[in-house]
């Protein structure tokens, strides 16, 4: 009887510590395409600011020249121009700032989905590694007792 106890003892161990694993790689490998997702979010959104930078240049830059038309001094004058040439390149400096960052910020999330795919890969062996350890622990203390 004691030995039954001890090989199903060893045996809920073991399967235990498997499931333990895969579970937790289940997890991670969750949290892995979470962050993925997070990152196309991430870059969708920043082409969206880079893509409201420019337009808000392109808004400056008329309201600027229209300006200047109404005021006399003529649209083609060299302060006008110059004005204008500030005002894009200021425009299409922040939009490409805009995807710069977002496009960062989405190679830091697709790295932390790449550790946790690692990580899961590690917690299925973990799992299997100590589920083999019990059943070693325990054939080894009953080898002691039973002889």
């Amino acid at each position: 009887m004691a030995e039954a106890l001890a090989i199903g003892g060893a045996a809920l161990s073991a399967g235990g510590s498997i499931f333990g694993g895969i579970q937790k790689s289940k997890a991670l490998k969750s949290e892995a395409r979470q962050l993925e997702e997070n990152a196309g979010l991430e870059r969708a959104m920043s082409q969206r600011e880079a893509m409201e930078e420019r337009r808000q240049a392109r808004l400056l830059s008329s309201r600027a020249l229209a300006v200047a038309a109404a005021s006399g001094g003529g649209a083609d004058d060299p302060s006008i121009v110059d004005a204008i040439a500030d005002i894009e390149g200021e425009g299409a400096y922040r939009s490409a700032a805009a995807l710069y960052s977002g496009e960062s910020d989405a190679q830091a999330l697709e790295a932390q989905a790449r550790a946790r795919r690692k990580g899961a890969k590690s917690a299925k062996i973990a799992g299997f590694i100590d589920g083999a350890g019990s059943i070693l622990s325990a054939g080894s203390s009953m080898f002691d007792r039973f002889g």
